[in-house]
């Protein structure tokens, strides 16, 4: 029964990634998606579509076949070969970081860096093969859930003692966590994205005597309420399946003060604060806060650019797509942490997603891959990094304290949403390195209680119950990685 009710949901995920779209501009949003090649027999994440899959579940889905690099045939100073690939995730990641590996070849550091775009598509079945034939880059991109597994693999090695240590102290505590296993550090980040921002209408929230938006659930749900019409609903939230379980890890450890499991892994944690969060949702059912099927699919804010929501949650990559294509809606909107329990935004509120150097453990030059990374990091020149962020609309959080101060200072006055993106971002949570059909059970208990299918006592104890065993049957107990 437990397998066919995963299966279930695996199913209706691979349909969402399928068939929703892509964000309009090209911007990456955030790594909450399905493992790669690596570390499939570790899934953690959401399984992957038959077809190629949404950008904003795990990142952008890449050009198939990425622009002529504008740099092509530069002649460079003579330096040590360095090799890295990424994927060509839009016009301004393309743009970015094409100029800045031309940067530092041209300033001769005794190094020369030849960085590969591979496509999504085509991404695992060449990491294998590179594998296979010994011919890995020396350093690659990939998503902070990716890192558990590649460590445990054998895949990554530290860059413990080639990485300057001000650029370590210099990273922003919840990332250098996201990215240190066992006090050592397997990751460069390149950026923090939060995957729940409140996006409200300014407009419709002052014309109801509200001014400011909801903090707590409570608030939420009364204004989503007062505020909706016949023509704009209340809220949009994730669906449920595959969105409600990967979209809701970090208001889980926010609302609930932990996630699914115990820290040991050995045992289910469905607890009161569960019960909680499951009779919220059936509350925003139950008083028609929200519609009885969702606008759009979780990652695309279409609904909001159109005006149609009066409040959507949606990741903070939306920033980019309200600004370039609801140019004439953007004006009325306002960004907010999602409101909580008890109405404290001091907590978390998001899962942080993002993208990440790693350093292959069969690297042939991670001094020098090291090197472009001291280069590219430096808070001293923080337009290295910055420039991307302004690039992208201020709609990702730089995962370095100076470097993020700069961009801060770098955005128009009136960009008060900066600020919201940076606060989430300081109290957000690691994508879960737990088993994906954990998340999907969860997800599967708030639908359960959401619904009515079942009665909250009931559904909690048949998750926990699910829970453990699929701890038994994978032998979980033990195994965090994140466990001091």
């Amino acid at each position: 029964m437990l397998q066919k009710r995963i299966l279930a949901i695996i199913c209706a995920m691979a349909m969402l990634l399928s068939a929703a779209g892509c964000v309009s501009g090209g911007t990456p949003a955030p790594s909450a998606g399905e493992p790669s090649a690596e570390d499939a027999a570790d899934a953690t994440s959401p399984p992957p579509a038959e077809e190629e899959p949404v950008e904003e579940i795990e990142e952008e889905t890449p050009a198939e076949t990425p622009p002529p690099n504008p740099y092509a045939g530069a002649v460079y100073p003579e330096g040590e070969p360095v090799t890295a690939w990424a994927q060509p995730f839009g016009d301004v990641w393309l743009a970015h970081f094409q100029k800045q590996v031309h940067d530092y070849n041209s300033e001769g550091n005794g190094y020369v860096v030849t960085e590969e775009y591979v496509a999504g598509a085509a991404w695992d079945e060449r990491l294998q093969t590179a594998r296979a034939s010994d011919t890995v880059p020396d350093i690659y991109i990939q998503s902070y859930n990716h890192i558990p597994s590649g460590i445990k693999n054998g895949y990554y090695t530290s860059f413990d003692g080639i990485i300057d240590q001000a650029i370590l102290d210099d990273m922003l505590s919840i990332v250098r966590s996201m990215v240190s296993f066992e006090g050592k550090t397997y990751a460069i980040p390149l950026l923090a994205e939060p995957s729940q921002i409140l996006y409200y209408r300014k407009d419709l929230l002052e014309a109801g005597g509200y001014s400011a938006p909801p903090t707590s659930w409570a608030e939420l749900i009364e204004m989503a309420n007062a505020l909706k019409t016949d023509e704009i609903y209340g809220l949009g939230i994730p669906n449920w399946g595959g969105e409600i379980s990967w979209s809701t890890w970090g208001m889980q450890y926010g609302n609930v003060g932990h996630g699914p499991l115990t820290d040991n892994w050995d045992a289910p944690a469905i607890d009161d604060g569960y019960r909680e969060m499951a009779l919220f949702f059936k509350e925003l059912y139950d008083t028609g806060a929200v519609p009885e099927q969702p606008l759009s699919a979780y990652t695309d804010i279409k609904p909001m650019g159109q005006g149609d929501y009066v409040f959507q949650i949606c990741g903070s990559w939306a920033v980019g797509d309200l600004i370039r294509t609801y140019t004439d809606m953007w004006p009325n909107i306002g960004l907010a942490s999602v409101p909580t329990n008890d109405g404290n935004l001091n907590k978390t509120t998001a899962t942080i997603g993002g993208w990440v150097y790693v350093l292959d453990a069969r690297a042939k030059n991670p001094q020098g891959a090291a090197s472009y990374l001291n280069w590219l990091c430096d808070s001293a020149n923080p337009q290295r990094l910055g420039e991307y962020y302004i690039g992208e609309q201020f709609s990702k959080a730089a995962p370095f304290s100076k470097i993020g101060a700069w961009v801060e200072s770098q955005a128009p006055a009136e960009a008060d949403y900066v600020e919201v993106i940076n606060s989430v971002s300081s109290f957000g949570q690691p994508e879960a390195a737990y088993l994906w059909d954990i998340s999907a059970r969860v997800g599967l208990m708030f639908e359960e209680v959401a619904m009515g299918y079942d009665s909250v006592d009931n559904a909690l104890q048949t998750c926990a119950d699910d829970i453990q065993i699929l701890i038994d049957d994978n032998q979980l107990a033990g195994t965090n990685p994140r466990k001091p």
